[in-house]
């Protein structure tokens, strides 16, 4: 999940059908058993197998572009072929078949894996000042790794911008400060009555580190805690929202010594920006701000903690130039499809001599990724380790193939059941983005989605459903079942959460989640396959089966019902609400959204499917990063307008932003 939350069955046949030899680079794999599920022990020990050998070491916590997410990819396409389900056989083909194995079907899709520094000769800085005592422009040219360095949370390409001292770089208006104000605002904004009015746009912003005050327990920045406000990745939002042209990041006075970040220390570059951002030695910096503004970097930072007083200005006459080169890694990311056709009701003809298939389609999903070696998004920050993702989401993959079985030994339905095990959820939904996109069944014909995400940790009989409202019907079938399953269910109404089945309410269509709830050991290289409860995953097994089979064979299909949710968008919280609809599987400059939730702000004021917002009051917005950043610069009540693109032109919407949630 991305940032939510027995035995004995014949054992000669059970050591013959879950064990299989393999090469000495992978563990053991589970494979099937001729029970097609009718026992549960044997259900409960292919649950196991399949959770060990998913969150085995080996699988290297199935991270993108690791060998282990491959081996599991081939492995989840494997069993759902074995188990006889269609994958790339006649009308049912998706994306043609695997090179390595003809029974499997992926569809496959692009990500941003992550991003290494070019060649020295194309990384490259020198400042240029004004004229010295011989007449002639003031250069220094700077060395790379020793007096400089890129990031990869910017951009490459050449580069030729004026330099503007902005300060922490920060703008916090329930602190009553910003950096940008007298870089931003109209007239003199300083005691020497420069003009500054707009000198950021386009100009590199050179920002330091932390935050003012940040050994005062009385500051209002969260005391001598770092705030949000300190946040590197903060700070580039901040830049970006005023249209500066590249940062130049360097050491506070506070800083132990003078030495350069970690090339991924403000971003690992997945947001794709295209502007500069580097980092200066802060003795090279201290030099153009003395030349230029008459005081030394110690003297300013002095004196905007002590009175909460930006000091930004434009550091007239310097500019600075080059180039940088860093070279982002693509991986492939594939979802693996497979389909149990339906036959349709005799009474509407839709079965023929030849077996005709129904169109109308349930989809049951769950993620098989997780975060590899940890990276950004771990709760767990430095640690380079596996993060075997036992719970998120080995067990929901886990089920997914043992619902499968059983469906395909009981089936065909009336429906068509498609089952889909995403990849690249924990980078943003990218899967379930790509696959309502890029739809093997068509939206239309798409009855409901089940989704799967964090189901091994069953406590006692509580279990999580999201989604009851948003279909006519499914609150009534899920507390059926899960009484009869003896299940206590708290119940989520809303469609949207941080889960693959967002991707599909977002196109309007039915879905329910389920979940065990979060722990201690999410996104943590801990949540292994030791803590997971095998006999609690064998009685959602159960539940989820009887929840998909009557999707699949009642006549009535749940119609599409719109609920008003909980915000969804990274950060929450401590911001205002605004209720749009992330597009994750839109790329291209700007926010895109697959719409507004039920009368929320955004759908209040305008905002629909398809608009790309480019501006959220003063803020330029190229992605979500951005508008994260730019909704904290408001509160609850505001008005704020909200600049889209929709169908190649601007248009310009007025919201007024909700109180946090």
């Amino acid at each position: 999940m991305n940032r939510f939350m027995p035995m004995m069955f014949g054992l000669l046949c059970l050591f013959a059908t879950l064990v299989r030899p393999e090469t000495t680079a992978q563990a053991e794999s589970p494979a099937q058993s001729a029970s097609g599920g009718a026992d549960d022990a044997a259900v409960r020990e292919r649950l196991r197998l399949a959770v060990e050998w998913l969150a085995a070491p080996e699988r290297e916590g199935r991270g993108p572009g690791t060998k282990g997410i491959d081996q599991a990819a081939e492995w989840v396409a494997e069993q759902l072929a074995d188990i006889g389900l269609d994958t790339v056989s006649g009308s049912h083909a998706v994306a043609g078949p695997s090179p390595s194995d003809v029974r499997s079907s992926f569809q496959r899709f692009g990500m941003t894996l992550d991003a290494t520094l070019g060649p020295a000769a194309d990384n490259t800085a020198e400042l240029v000042g004004p004229p010295g005592e011989n007449g002639m422009p003031q250069t220094i040219t700077l060395e790379l790794g020793k007096d400089f360095t890129p990031l990869a949370a910017g951009g490459s390409g050449r580069f030729d911008l004026p330099l503007v001292f902005a300060g922490y770089g920060i703008t916090a208006p329930a602190e009553h400060y910003d950096d940008y104000a007298p870089l931003t605002g109209a007239g003199p904004d300083s005691n020497d009555g420069a003009d500054r009015q707009g000198s950021i746009k386009g100009a590199a912003a050179v920002v330091l580190r932390q935050e003012p005050q940040k050994d005062d327990p009385h500051s209002v920045f969260d005391g001598n805690q770092a705030s949000q406000h300190a946040a590197l990745a903060r700070k580039v939002a901040n830049a970006s929202e005023h249209e500066a042209g590249g940062i130049v990041f360097c050491n506070d006075a506070d800083a132990d010594g003078d030495t350069l970040m970690a090339f991924t220390r403000a971003g690992d570059g997945s947001e794709n920006r295209t502007m500069p951002i580097l980092q200066i030695r802060r003795s090279i910096v201290d030099d153009i701000v003395k030349a230029s503004l008459g005081r030394n970097l110690d003297t300013i930072q002095k004196g905007i903690d002590e009175s909460l007083t930006p000091q930004s200005s434009p550091l007239a006459g310097w500019r600075i130039s080059g180039q940088t080169a860093i070279h982002r890694t693509e991986a492939e990311g594939r979802n693996v499809l497979a389909i149990l056709p339906g036959v349709g009701w005799p009474q509407d003809g839709a079965v023929d001599a030849a077996g005709k298939q129904s169109p109308e389609t349930v989809v049951l999903g769950a993620h098989y990724d997780h975060l590899g070696y940890g990276g950004a998004n771990s709760a767990a920050p430095g640690e380079h380790t596996v993060h075997h993702g036992a719970d998120d989401n080995a067990s929901g993959t886990a089920l997914l193939v043992e619902v499968a079985r059983i469906l395909k030994q009981e089936g065909p339905f009336p429906r068509t059941i498609l089952f889909v095990a995403f990849s690249g959820e924990e980078r943003g939904l990218l899967g379930s983005a790509h696959y309502a996109a890029n739809a093997l069944v068509p939206l239309a014909e798409t009855v409901a989605m089940v989704n799967l995400d964090m189901v091994g940790r069953l406590d006692a009989n509580k279990i999580v459903v999201h989604g009851t409202g948003t279909g006519t019907g499914l609150d009534a079938l899920v507390d059926r079942f899960v009484a009869a399953r003896g299940f206590e269910a708290a119940k989520e109404p809303g469609g949207f959460g941080p889960s693959d089945h967002s991707s599909f309410y977002a196109r309007k269509i039915p879905v329910l989640h389920l979940f065990t709830g979060s722990h201690a050991d999410y996104h943590r290289p801990t949540d292994t396959a030791d803590k997971i409860n095998y006999d609690g995953m064998v009685r959602i097994t159960r539940l989820v089966t009887d929840i998909v089979r009557d999707l699949a064979t009642t006549p009535d299909r749940p119609a599409y019902v719109e609920v008003a949710s909980k915000q969804f968008a990274r950060g929450g919280g401590d911001r205002p609400y605004f209720g749009s609809i992330p597009d994750f599987g839109k790329p291209g400059k700007g926010y895109a959204v697959t719409g507004a939730t039920k009368d929320s702000p955004a759908a209040q004021g305008g905002i629909t499917g398809g608009d790309v917002i480019v501006r959220l009051g003063e803020s330029a917005v190229t992605g979500l990063e951005d508008f994260d950043s730019a909704l904290r610069k408001h509160k609850g009540g505001d008005t704020v307008p909200v600049v889209v693109l929709r169908d190649g032109a601007e248009v310009t919407l007025q919201v007024t932003l909700g109180p946090p949630k």
